[in-house]
């Protein structure tokens, strides 16, 4: 998956689920070992779709990190969703 203009990465199922799933995220850094991190936020997961937002943050000398924004176009997201066994009702 890569990110879209808005830093959002959106993943449809092919099939619904029977339940929301369990997401992990991962970034692909474009260029490892440089002054940009990124981080992937989980927005929604549904039986249908998940949504994550990619932001990055860059580091300015003796600034420290600068805020983050969205990181844009074409950034790659590794996404892992897993259907969640029944949990028990409690009473």
């Amino acid at each position: 998956m890569a990110t879209r203009e808005d830093g959002r990465a959106v993943w449809t199922f092919p099939a619904p689920l029977a339940a929301p799933p369990a997401v992990a995220a991962l970034p692909v850094t474009p260029a490892p070992g440089g002054d940009v991190t990124y981080t992937v936020v989980l927005e929604e997961a549904t039986v249908e779709r998940v949504t994550v937002r990619v932001w990055r943050t860059r580091a300015l000398l003796g600034l420290g990190l600068l805020p983050s924004v969205p990181a844009g176009p074409g950034i790659g997201v590794h996404l892992l969703a897993t259907e969640l066994p029944s949990a028990p009702q409690l009473a």
